[in-house]
């Protein structure tokens, strides 16, 4: 397996479930979120609604919706690494309900013994089912709710483990300008071998304002709470005849020595067009030391 290779794998395992070690946390693969839109905006999407992927920065999101709808979301990283999101919302009585999955994997890995020899290969995967729940309480807000079930797998180990998310969502009495709060992976350590680490907790606020001339702006802030590390994030949209969408946002971290897996820092792009009720987007952001990493959704509403 070459350099990149050999990177690949050990990001792998870095933002898996089963690469839990006590005192850290695990499950990093929760904050890679989903949705082409969002990538490219950098990820500033507290505070924008409109499609299942809400579920991935906040339930409150599905609040707003007013007919079914579907998205499907393939991430290619690297050396063979990906990521899938799949998600399905419907109108229910007061609100709307959400079932998503999230899937992380690489299909082989070469094992290394003490002397960096091959010893075999092995599979690892992280997955997380989603069920969510989201409702208007006033004209102006929305509240959400999304319970997700986690699972790491690497080689013949596994962990499992459960986590909560909540959101709100206000739109102002100024027109076009709107604010979200949502906090995150709120759930109990994830055991490995007898050894738990705390899940990702993270606690996001954002504001999204949509101008007259066919521009999103968005800005969101989270605090990685068990990592102790501050996500700023920024984003512009611009329409086309709102059929081709312009996107570029910008990842910064406070953290020293560069950001992780799931939030490297630095600068994101993408494009989308919507026809009729079909819609398809595409972001490239950055991976890590490794290079970038191409993202593309497809979405519906019916």
């Amino acid at each position: 397996m070459n350099r990149n290779g050999l990177l690949a794998a050990g990001l792998l395992l870095a933002v898996s479930a089963s690469a839990a070690f006590a005192g850290g946390t695990t499950a990093s693969f929760l904050k890679l979120g989903s949705g082409a839109r969002a990538a490219g905006l950098g990820g500033a999407y507290t505070a924008v609604s409109g499609d299942i992927n809400s579920i991935s920065y906040n339930p409150a999101g599905l609040a707003g919706l007013k007919r079914s709808g579907a998205g499907f979301t393939r991430a290619e990283l690297v050396e063979g690494v990906s990521y899938n999101f799949l998600g399905y919302s419907r109108p229910i009585a007061k609100g709307n309900i959400g079932l998503a999955v999230n899937y992380l994997g690489q299909s082989s890995i070469d094992g290394r013994g003490p002397n960096r020899e091959i010893t075999g290969s092995f599979q690892a995967s992280d997955t997380a089912v989603n069920l969510a729940y989201a409702r208007p309480i006033t004209a102006r807000a929305g509240l959400g709710l999304n319970f997700k079930y986690i699972t790491g797998r690497i080689s013949g180990e596994s962990a499992a483990g459960w986590a909560v998310d909540a959101g709100w969502q206000y739109r102002t009495p100024v027109k076009g300008l709107g604010l979200g709060f949502a906090v995150q992976n709120l759930g109990p350590e994830m055991k490995f071998l007898d050894e738990g680490s705390a899940l990702p907790l993270t606690a996001r606020a954002g504001a999204g304002y949509a101008l007259p001339a066919n521009m999103l702006l968005s800005l969101d802030i989270s605090r990685q709470v068990n990592e102790k590390k501050t996500v700023f994030s920024v984003g512009s949209e611009y329409a086309v005849f709102n059929s081709v969408f312009m996107r570029a946002g910008y990842l910064a971290s406070t953290a020293a020595g560069g950001s992780g897996l799931a939030d490297a820092g630095g600068l994101k792009a993408g494009f989308g067009f919507k026809l009729r009720d079909f819609n398809l987007d595409y972001a490239v952001t950055p991976f890590g030391d490794i290079g970038r990493a191409h993202r593309i959704s497809l979405g519906a509403g019916f």
